[in-house]
């Protein structure tokens, strides 16, 4: 048992008694957790009452027992032995007992084992009352125990400390006087918790509550824990509360909704088991939703049904999703972030929603800018062998290399405006033409169209002729670029090892064939003789 913490030896002194009194109080086993010595003196010393536990007189006494408490240890035990049947002396009431002479067989064992039971008593009650109040002392929260007419019986010093009281000042007070509440905040029933400690009482069960309390510290929020005390035959006799003070933690919380809620992004914060615990406003609009349909929900289950397949993990490793707001469509970058406890341990995740719409716009003009022609709007050069490495893989690659006939004329005989136009011209027809294609202005009046994957080469000249045609019926209805027309020159590996310069240069010897030769035409890598279908 815990109570096996401490242990007693009593001095048991007797003065006048027989050597037969010694010996059957001897006789008495002691308790446990006691032990005991019994000596008989012939007299009354000092020295013997100040260092005794139990005082045994079986003698006349002369001394006022008050004296006699006094010279012996504190809280010892003096008894009388006297014959009751002279009656009852005057001084018996100063004694803690009365043992009855003569002594009858076993009485006077009888009474000593009582003696020690009650000593036991008394020492294990101090001790116990002695632990709780070292236990309640330790705590840091305001601990109070009160009777059913709300009178505190006993406070820890927590407590006196928030009231700046004693616990003697506390002691069988109640709360008006302990808090030292004002009359009117008394009738109004501001800060008195006596609400709560009805329901305790009513309910017969621990509550726990949210509280604020006037202190000598100014106004505060506590946690409060109460439950009620019950006696043997279950009837409530009082409350014991405990009251945790979270003002601080209560200011910190505002102060960080104040900084979330001016975050210009949404955040949400998950708990530990999965659960929104709290989102500010920005997330609210972005979603536009109400608190009371997001907290509480389990956020993997929300975000699976509300953003679904809009979500996409970019090249860095990052998360968005797109969603539709107020009639268009918002990019969101979704950040997670681990919460931890002082002991390192994950208590929840915090996410940011931060929309990166115009971010995205920009980024996807400036890429478009930067792989553009400007003029024509078709892929410029750079990108034209950027985007052929990154698809071509192991499958076939065939180039289709255009050049128009005749462009230096037109710009010297109509200026460079009537040739930019020629070319913008010439660019949707290629964009007609091969609407499946990669097509790329390589600079001045040369093109490239580039086939990768299923391109048969008799489908590829077949498709090449069709251009051709296209190009001549188009330049031939405007009258500044009917002397236009266009030669092409064509390449084809199967081979990946072949790089993209190698192809590009035997299609271009393939078109200078075709310059070479007349032109309004289109050869094939390696040469070979071919003409314009009709």
């Amino acid at each position: 048992m815990w109570l096996a913490m401490y242990h007693y030896c009593l001095k048991i002194h007797i003065y006048g008694g027989d050597a037969a009194l010694e010996s059957e109080l001897n006789a008495v086993a002691p308790l446990e957790r006691f032990e005991h010595e019994i000596r008989t003196f012939g007299h009354i010393t000092v020295e013997s009452l100040a260092e005794c536990d139990v005082a045994v007189f079986d003698l006349p006494v002369e001394r006022p027992c008050r004296e006699l408490r006094g010279i012996c240890k504190k809280g010892a035990e003096l008894v009388f032995c006297t014959d009751l049947r002279e009656g009852l002396p005057e001084r018996a009431a100063d004694f803690d007992d009365i043992w009855q002479r003569p002594f009858m067989p076993g009485l006077a064992a009888f009474r000593f084992r009582r003696l020690l039971e009650r000593i036991k008593l008394k020492k294990d009650k101090w001790f116990v009352s002695n632990c709780l109040d070292v236990a309640i002392d330790s705590v840091p929260d305001l601990i109070w125990f009160k009777d059913v007419r709300g009178a505190h019986l006993k406070v820890n010093n927590a407590f006196c400390s928030a009231v700046g009281k004693t616990k003697n000042d506390v002691q069988g007070r109640g709360h008006y006087y302990i808090w030292d509440l004002k009359q009117e905040e008394y009738e109004q029933g501001e800060y008195v918790c006596l609400e709560t400690e009805e329901i305790v009482l009513r309910e017969k069960k621990t509550r726990a509550f949210d509280e604020k309390v006037k202190s000598k510290h100014g106004l505060r929020q506590f946690k409060t824990y109460k439950s009620p005390i019950f006696d043997e035959d279950h009837q409530v006799v009082g409350t014991v509360g405990i009251a945790h003070d979270v003002t601080d933690l209560k200011n910190m919380l505002t102060e960080l909704e104040i900084v979330l809620g001016s975050m210009p992004f949404g955040i949400l914060i998950k708990d530990s088991d999965g659960s929104v615990a709290s989102v500010n406003e920005k997330f609210l609009h972005y979603f536009g939703l109400e608190e009371g349909q997001i907290l509480g929900r389990n956020y993997d289950v929300w975000k699976h049904d509300t953003l679904g397949g809009n979500m996409r993990i970019t090249e860095d490793g990052a998360a968005e999703a797109c969603i539709g707001i107020n009639g268009s469509n918002m990019i969101l970058a979704i950040q997670r972030e681990e919460i931890r406890d002082i002991f390192d341990n994950q208590v929840g995740e915090l996410y940011t929603y931060r929309d990166v719409t115009t971010e995205r716009m920009l980024e996807a003009q400036v890429l478009h800018d930067s792989n553009t022609d400007f003029l024509t709007g078709l892929h410029n050069r750079r990108y034209f062998y950027e985007y052929v490495n990154k698809n071509r893989g192991q499958k076939s690659l065939c180039f289709i290399y255009i050049d128009l006939d005749n462009f230096k004329k037109v710009n010297d005989t109509h200026g460079h405006q009537a040739g930019d136009e020629a070319l913008v011209v010439t660019a949707d027809i290629l964009r007609s033409n091969f609407p499946d294609a990669f097509i790329a202005r390589l600079g001045g009046d040369e093109f490239i169209i580039s086939l990768i994957g299923d391109c048969e080469i008799a489908a590829v000249e077949k498709r090449a002729g069709s251009l051709l045609r296209n190009m001549n019926e188009s330049f031939s209805r405007h009258p500044l670029f009917n002397i236009l027309s266009g030669s092409i020159g064509i390449a084809r590996t199967e081979n990946p090892s072949v790089d993209i310069d190698t192809l590009l240069r035997q299609s271009d010897i393939a078109l200078y064939e075709v310059k070479r030769g007349g032109r309004a035409d289109y050869r094939v890598f390696p040469l070979k003789c071919s003409s314009i279908p009709g």
